[in-house]
């Protein structure tokens, strides 16, 4: 795996959080449909997974959790175009969710956008200085 690859899953695993963890609030509409999704992507069923989430989304446009998760899904598996709709939809939801930005830098650096990769890296530092040394090996190294 080549170092971009490496920081994009540590990085991606810290956004999702641990397996399971589902942060949405359990009486929202969307939050069966997310938890749903997150297992059928545990699964393997990614497919599945992706309809839950977008299900979720239209359940509740506004769903943070829903976005991040069918975002995250997508950059998962190197969906990198689509993702990064998904992931400005969630900023225009939460401008300072510094993992949205996180999310959209990473996208953006494996679709060969870098001034926009480090645009919206900046703006999650500017948001939560304290991953500075979380982004060091994306900021740094070139996209491989």
């Amino acid at each position: 795996m080549s170092l971009m690859g490496e920081w994009t899953a540590i990085v991606l695993a810290a956004l999702l959080g641990a397996t399971g963890a589902v942060a949405a609030d359990a009486g929202a509409p969307d939050a069966a449909l997310v938890a749903d999704g997150y297992r059928q992507w545990e699964q393997g069923r990614l497919e599945e997974a992706r309809k839950s989430f977008e299900q979720a989304i239209a359940a509740n446009p506004r769903s943070v959790e829903a976005h991040l998760k069918l975002g995250g899904l997508l950059l998962a598996n190197q969906r990198y175009a689509e993702a990064i709709p998904v992931y400005q939809r969630l900023i225009s939801l939460d401008a300072n969710n510094a993992k949205a930005w996180i999310a959209l830098g990473l996208a953006y650096r494996h679709a060969n956008q870098t001034e926009l990769a480090r645009a919206a890296f900046a703006e999650a530092l500017r948001i939560e200085p304290e991953r500075q040394a979380q982004l060091a090996g994306l900021l740094d190294s070139p996209r491989q």
